[in-house]
């Protein structure tokens, strides 16, 4: 039951050092890893050939920039059929050395999970610790309201990826299922798309513990203005997602309702009252609009259910 390992970057010379460095540093050592360079424009290919070199758990591959989705499919094809377990690290994040060992062990004890995550540290562009991070895992409660499930709660479901919250790279696979999903396919979102696959097809659990460290720095999509017309390509796949099967598709529905009549709208009112605080307290007129444009979205989803029924509408013509 060994693990593969694809670690991806993209000019991040000054970073590739930490990635590498923390999977020598695993406490579990039946791994190997591909490592692709996703089209470095600096000399990241050659910083990690030098770091690798001689080492024979590694082998590494560069390619033309064309996303990290392919990235990460072109770094499975090239690991062995043998591993069992399957992680993708970005190539400016890093691992605490009990990783491998505790992920994959939560994977043998619970066979019907086909993908376990953690919650990570948080460091800055140049290593220093900023503090726990906290991945959130929204899900409607009994009442339809949004709430952040419990660390002590693992389970978590579709629709708390379908909402486009619990993703991130800190997950290991089960390969068996990772194989049913056909890998990678969005050239943005990849990661949200690719844990809604793995929710349809096995359990998909968080455990508590801070396992993964993640870079914050500019660079970061999540931090970056791109990420809301990136976010479109997900939504525009999922919204409209037909399955075969047709419990599938009641639950993509029940989940179309739930985000779009109640997280999405609580999430701009709550987004507008943050712009316009931002706005009292630096006269930001940006912020104003801003703040202004998300209370009227919330509003006319909250009370209209504007967007709910346009993305209804359009599933019934898809």
């Amino acid at each position: 039951m060994s693990v593969g390992v694809v670690i991806i970057t993209y000019n991040n010379e000054d970073h590739i050092g930490l990635a590498i460095q923390s999977l020598r540093d695993q406490t579990r050592e039946d791994w190997t890893a591909v490592l692709i360079d996703n089209g470095s424009t600096d000399t990241t290919f050659e910083v990690m050939q030098r770091l690798v070199e001689g080492d024979a758990r590694f082998i590494a591959f560069k390619k033309l920039n064309e996303g990290p989705a392919a990235g990460r499919n072109l770094g499975f094809s090239k690991l062995s059929d043998t591993h069992e377990f399957l992680h993708f690290l970005d190539g400016d994040d890093a691992l605490h050395p009990a990783f491998l060992e505790q992920m994959t062990g939560y994977l043998i004890t619970h066979p019907k999970v086909g993908m376990v995550a953690c919650q990570f540290d948080e460091i800055d562009k140049d290593g220093s610790y900023i503090g726990k991070g906290h991945r959130s895992r929204f899900a409607p409660t009994k009442l339809g309201l949004p709430h952040d499930i419990p660390k002590s709660i693992h389970e978590t479901p579709f629709v708390a990826f379908f909402s486009s919250t619990a993703q991130g790279p800190f997950c290991v696979y089960r390969r068996s299922v990772y194989l049913k999903t056909n890998g990678f396919e969005l050239a943005s979102q990849e990661d949200t798309d690719m844990y809604c696959k793995m929710a349809l097809l096995a359990e998909v659990h968080y455990i508590p513990d801070y396992f993964y460290i993640k870079r914050r720095h500019p660079g970061n999509l999540a931090h970056n203005k791109k990420y809301t017309a990136t976010h479109r390509v997900f939504r525009n796949k999922w919204d409209t997602y037909q399955s075969s099967d047709p419990k599938v598709n009641r639950l993509i529905q029940e989940s179309l309702k739930y985000y779009y009549t109640r997280h999405k709208p609580l999430r701009d009112l709550k987004v507008s009252a943050k712009a316009f605080r931002i706005f009292i307290r630096k006269a930001d007129l940006h912020s104003l609009r801003w703040s202004m444009e998300c209370l009227g979205a919330g509003l006319s989803d909250l009370v209209l259910q504007k967007s709910y029924r346009r993305v209804m509408n359009a599933r019934k013509k898809a």
